[in-house]
């Protein structure tokens, strides 16, 4: 293997939780900085994970000796000033998804990483799930046009003001919300089968309007804890996604794509079902639902685009076909009505 590219993590979220530890874990990557708002914390996570630099200072981030590359974790709000910078100081980007809050900052991201002729992620790594791959990879090859298409997600962790604490992501002025953290993932399955939408209609709702800070006190919830989306497939077919987290009683995610040639399903029991026309339904699994694992895959893949020049999975243009269809989410659900996503084609 050629030497591991040196990485720097913007964000303690989580790029605290999963892509420190990866990145550390994996023979391909040298993490050597991590950053957050907040200098007290880099320093204390970069003391954890023995990292040689923890700052505040993104500037000084990204000035330290032989980096490569950074994963822009932050805040949805903040990723075109982070990852805008690296690139311009000719470093490769990792980018969580969305790429930005609204399609012209995902826009300038593509095209400063473009212009720096750096390589360049978005981090939809639910796809690369097992069991999300498996739907991915029948549902193309059996089901043919769309007929109805759903993902149902029923969570219960954000059940109670206690249940989890208040940060960046229950605020909608920061790019909160689950629309940004489980929404964006289940369009870029249902865009990897079926790219084409020509409209959408949807609604949000907070279900617990308040929740603890770690100070103790109880902040105002602006961004969604529920949503329901529809997308109308461009010549048929409609497309139905739907979240909750404030459940009682929650369960594994169920996937169903039907369309005029097959089924492919995915049960709460992490099984995976396919079948054409007139046969009957084929299963597989349990099958591994690791998130982790999940991002490993995109890890190794973006070293693959920077050492050996890998075809970029998921790419920037992904990127941007899911924030055209986010965006018209946004938008659909304030002023309820139907709205066509922006048109994004390909760029140089």
């Amino acid at each position: 293997m050629e030497k591991p590219i040196k990485i720097a993590v913007a964000g303690s979220g989580y790029g605290r939780k999963v892509a420190l530890p990866v990145y550390a874990e994996l023979a391909e990557f040298e993490p050597v900085a991590v950053w957050s708002r907040r200098p007290e914390r880099a320093r204390q996570l970069a003391e954890e994970t023995g990292v040689g630099l923890g700052t505040g200072d993104f500037d000084e981030l990204l000035s330290v000796p032989g980096l490569e590359a950074v994963h822009v974790a932050t805040p949805v709000a903040t990723h075109v000033r982070f990852a805008v910078a690296a690139a311009e100081r000719g470093l490769h980007v990792m980018c969580e998804k969305p790429l930005a809050d609204n399609l012209e900052g995902a826009r300038r991201i593509v095209a400063a990483i473009r212009s720096a002729g750096v390589a360049g992620l978005v981090d939809y790594e639910l796809r690369m799930k097992e069991t999300r791959r498996q739907v991915i990879e029948r549902a193309r090859e059996i089901v043919g046009r769309p007929r109805m298409a759903s993902v149902s997600l029923v969570q219960s962790d954000h059940a109670d003001p206690d249940s989890r604490p208040y940060t960046w992501a229950h605020d909608a002025r920061l790019g909160g919300g689950r629309l940004q953290g489980y929404g964006v993932h289940d369009l870029d399955l249902l865009l990897e089968v079926f790219p084409a939408v020509d409209a959408v209609a949807a609604a949000t709702d907070v279900g617990v309007p308040v929740r603890r800070a770690d100070d103790g006190e109880l902040r105002r919830v602006t961004a969604e804890d529920a949503y329901a989306l529809l997308l109308r497939f461009r010549g048929g077919g409609l497309g139905m996604v739907s979240l909750v987290a404030t459940a009682r009683h929650g369960r594994s995610d169920v996937i169903e794509i039907h369309g005029d040639e097959g089924t492919v399903r995915l049960d709460g029991d992490r099984r995976v079902w396919w079948g054409r026309a007139g046969e009957e339904l084929q299963s597989e699994g349990p099958l591994n639902e690791s998130s982790t694992e999940a991002f490993k895959r995109v890890a190794r893949n973006f070293w693959a685009v920077v050492r050996e020049g890998a075809a970029p999975e998921p790419s920037l243009q992904e990127g941007l076909r899911v924030q055209a269809v986010f965006d018209a989410v946004r938008t659909a659900d304030i002023e309820r009505r139907w709205v066509q996503p922006e048109p994004v084609t390909s760029y140089p």
